[in-house]
C-alpha cells in the first residue's frame, strides 16, 4: 500500500474514533442531565414528592381552601352599547372559620361582585390585577371572620 492511502486511512480512522467519542460524550451529558432530572423530580424539591419535615417552633400555615362560584352574567356600564360580561371566580382564604362565614354570606359576596362588575365599562376591565385588587377589597368589607387572599378569574369573556 503506497504512503499516501496509508496515511488517508491513518486520518479517517482518527476521524470516526473523534466523532465516536464527540457522540458517546454527548449521550453521557444527556444521560447524567436526565438523571439529574429524574432524581429531582421524583426525591429532590420539596414541592413534589415528600414533605419537607417543620423546623424549630414554627406552626405550619394553614392549608389554602378554594370557593369557586359560579358563572356571573352583567351588564356592563358602557353608554349606548349592550356588553355583557360573564365571569367565573375563585377565591382563596387560608382561614377555617371564613369557610362558614363565606357560605352564610355567599348571597352578599355574589351581590358584591355584581355591583362592582355592573359599574365597569369595558376600558376599565383591560387591568385585571386593578380589577382583582378592586373585587378583593369589596368582598373582605363583608367579611368579619377572616380575609379572602386571592381571587381568580376561570372565565372572563366580554361580548
Amino acid at each position: 500500500m503506497p504512503p499516501k492511502e496509508a496515511a488517508e486511512k491513518t486520518t479517517e480512522k482518527r476521524e470516526t474514533r473523534g466523532r465516536s467519542l464527540v457522540t458517546v460524550l454527548l449521550l453521557l451529558v444527556v444521560l447524567l442531565l436526565s438523571g439529574g432530572y429524574v432524581y429531582y423530580f421524583f426525591f429532590g424539591g420539596n414541592s413534589r414528592g415528600m414533605a419537607a419535615a417543620p423546623t424549630g417552633n414554627n406552626p405550619e400555615p394553614a392549608a389554602l381552601q378554594k370557593l369557586s362560584l359560579d358563572s356571573i352574567v352583567v351588564n356592563l356600564a358602557d353608554p349606548g352599547l349592550h356588553r355583557y360580561l360573564r365571569a367565573k371566580i375563585t377565591m382563596e382564604y387560608s382561614d377555617p372559620k371564613l369557610a362558614t362565614e363565606l357560605n352564610d354570606k355567599l348571597y352578599r359576596v355574589r351581590d358584591t361582585i355584581i355591583s362592582v362588575l355592573r359599574s365597569k365599562k369595558t376600558d376599565d376591565l383591560q387591568n385585571e390585577e386593578a380589577l382583582k385588587r378592586e373585587l378583593l377589597t369589596a368582598i373582605n368589607s363583608q367579611l368579619t371572620a377572616g380575609q379572602v387572599r386571592a381571587l381568580y378569574f376561570e372565565e372572563f369573556i366580554i361580548q
